[in-house]
Order: C-alpha cells, then structure tokens, then sequence
C-alpha cells in the first residue's frame, strides 16, 4: 500500500492525509463509575471482537473514558493487532487510547485500515521499548492515509463487511471440518477399546512393563550443564502431537549425559510427561535414540506380549486421559508418578491384533492428516484473500 503506487490507481477525488489531520487521541480520564471496561485482554487479535463482559466493572488505577464515537487503537505490542469499535460506553486501559474521527473520515472506514498488515508492521517500527514495546503514538499521527470522499468510504466498508462476512463463514466451516476430522480419528479410536473381542484381557501397565523410569532429579542437573547444542532432555514441553521436538534451552554437554546415561532413551521407549496435560506421550524413533529422559517424564518399557505402538496410542487416548486425570495427585497442577501408572488399566487384545488396529489406526490417521493439510490450507487461503481485499480497498482498486 506505497503512497505512490497508491496515487496511480486511486481516482483524482481521493487525497493523501496525514493521520492527525483526520482524527484525534482523547484521553480523558475516566471519573463515571458503573462502566463497562476494555483491557488489552478484551479485544481478540486480529478481527477486533469485544471478548470481555459488558458487566460495569471499576479497576483502582487511571482508566480512559470512552464512548461509541471512539475507535479504540491498543498500543501495548501493535503487532498484536488490537483495534475495537466500541458500540457502548466504558472506560479502557491506559494502554488503550480512544480515537475520534473528525468529519472527513468514517470510523470504520480507520479501522479497516488500522488493521491491514502493512500498517501494523509501519505502527510496529515506531515502537519503544524492549520488554513492553509501546507505539510511538506521535509518529502513529504522522502516518499518511489515502482518503477518498466519504460516500466512497462507505461503498468500500459495506463491501469488505460482506466480503468478510463471507470469509468468516467459510473460515468457520472449514475449522468446523478441521475439527470433525479430529473427532473421527478418536471416535474411531474409542471404537476399538469399546467393541473388545475374543481374547481381549484387561491388564495393569505394571504387568506389561518390563520397566518404568522417573527422569532425574532436577538436583542432578545444573543451569551450567545446559547448552544451545548438545544432547536433548525430554521434557513434556518436549512432546508435541505425538512426536519429541528437540528444543535448543533443553540440551545438555557431554559430561552429564555420560553422568545420566541410566537415562538415555532406547527405540520404542514410550516418553509420557508426568505432569501437567495427562496422555502427553510419544514413542522413541531412531532419531531420539540417546536423549535423555527429563525430570518431568517418564519412560516405559514393554514386555513382548504388548506393541509399543498400541499402548502409545491407548495412553493418549481420551480413555487413558480421564482415568490418569483422576488418579493423578496435585491440586495446581495434575501429578503422575510410577505407582500410578503402574495401576493404570489397559484392555489388552493379543498382539497379532494389537497390530492389526495399530495398521488401521495408521492408515486413518494418514487419511485425516490430509484432510487436516487441505482444510489448514484453506485457511491460510482465506487469510490472504482477506489481506489482498484490504490491499485493494485502500489502492483504489474496489
């Protein structure tokens, strides 16, 4: 959206105005109570929704008072996007300011603005501030807008509301599938433990085990032991959707890896995270043979009568999920350790068909994979036609 660029496409009524000619900052400082409040909190990135509670609510420190004639512009981090149009009167944080559009500018004509991208990353160069990165707000009004007259300022809002109408609906529909897609592979999964054939046993994971580990104890390493590259600790932030992601903060020299050795992970060692989101488990390929098992994993090893595949899968199950929920200790956070999983129940078929539903678990789970890749797709489409509409809006080209 360069200016000059802009000015080839745009109609000779449209005009290049600096922002502080077209509308104003007005921090009045709020003194009504019974006032519905907007913290950076309330508004949702992006799309500018109101995600709070209408409910008045009064907060001890300085707030700004704001009405429906305001735009609110969320300075606190601008790449986070936050720009709301209130329809209701409040007061905000003081990391919100209230913005009033003079005659010449339709307030959500600047918002749309406000929230194209290139004008969040043009805000976002203003900014000061490492840790809390503020927008300069006198450079903010020093950033040109191009202005056509009002009539075509309201033509261009009615057409992005229900080109973005149409996009939300679609986005809804295919996140709504993304979702279904995610529900068939565990309703699907539940269908095996629930539908249990001849031969089927119930067993403890105790029984199956041939052995059960604790990661060390966070005494037996050091902030000094830990490097950028070195031998990774698999910890449950470790464990991502089935898989151990290797993170540069949770490696480890040479020497204590030696020192810990006990804890070195083998091919098909089930990793499960002992606290935190119960069912949070991956089995160990080739590729993590040698990591270490982290304080707040454990690591199970199965006897032969069982597949590490089948119990993986059954351990992050919804099933498995509610029943170690239950079972775990901790009240800020959900706690397993050895004795809990040890008496955990497990409905065992024999292996031939231990492997049999993983194979078809497998091939399903490819399926839904690539319905997951199209849909996520599609959303990632619908983000750019959005974007490319904006582009267009303010170039003169809708």
């Amino acid at each position: 959206m360069k200016t000059n660029q802009s000015k080839k496409q745009m109609g000779s009524n449209w005009q290049i105005k600096r922002l502080g000619e077209v509308c104003e900052m007005q921090k009045i400082k709020n003194s009504i109570g019974n006032l519905t409040y907007v913290g950076m909190e309330n508004i949702e990135s992006n799309t500018g929704h109101f995600i709070g509670s209408l409910t008045p609510k009064e907060v001890k420190s300085l707030t700004f008072y704001f009405n429906s004639s305001h735009i609110l512009y969320g300075r606190l981090r601008p790449y986070l996007n936050k720009v709301f149009l209130p329809n209701f009167e409040g007061h905000c944080s003081t990391e919100i300011f209230p913005i009033k559009v003079n005659d010449s500018l339709y307030k959500k004509y600047l918002f749309y603005w406000l929230t194209c991208d290139e004008i969040v990353r043009r805000i976002n160069a203003t900014c000061t501030g490492a840790r809390m990165p503020r927008a300069n707000m006198r450079k903010f009004f020093e950033i040109q807008i191009p202005l056509p007259p009002l009539p075509t300022q309201h033509r261009i809002v009615k057409i992005l509301g229900e080109v973005f109408g149409h996009i939300a609906k679609a986005k809804e529909n295919a996140e709504k599938n993304l979702q279904n897609a995610k529900e068939l592979f565990e309703s699907y999964l539940q269908s095996f433990f629930a539908n249990q054939g001849k031969g089927w046993e119930e067993k403890k994971l105790g029984e199956i085990a041939s052995e059960m580990m604790t990661g060390p104890f966070g005494s037996m390493l050091h902030k000094s032991d830990y490097v950028e590259v070195g031998t990774p600790v698999v910890n449950p932030q470790n464990i991502v959707s089935g898989k151990i992601i290797p993170l540069q903060k949770t490696m480890i020299t040479a020497k204590p890896t030696l020192r810990l050795k006990k804890y070195m992970l083998r091919k098909n060692d089930i990793v499960m995270a002992r606290r935190g989101e119960m069912g949070r488990c991956a089995l160990v390929t080739d590729n993590e043979v040698g990591w270490l098992c982290g304080t707040g994993s454990l690591v199970i090893r199965l006897k032969n009568i069982a597949d590490e595949k089948f119990i993986n899968t059954y351990l992050s199950s919804d099933k498995s999920k509610e029943a170690l929920l239950k079972a775990s200790i901790g009240t800020t956070m959900s706690n397993l350790n050895q004795g809990i999983l040890s008496d955990l129940a497990i409905s065992l078929p024999p292996l031939p068909q231990q492997k049999s539903i993983v194979a078809k678990l497998d091939f399903l789970s490819a399926q839904i994979r690539k319905l997951e890749a199209i849909y996520k797709q599609k959303l990632a489409d619908l983000e750019e036609l959005k974007k490319s509409v904006l582009q267009k809006a303010f170039s003169g080209g809708l």
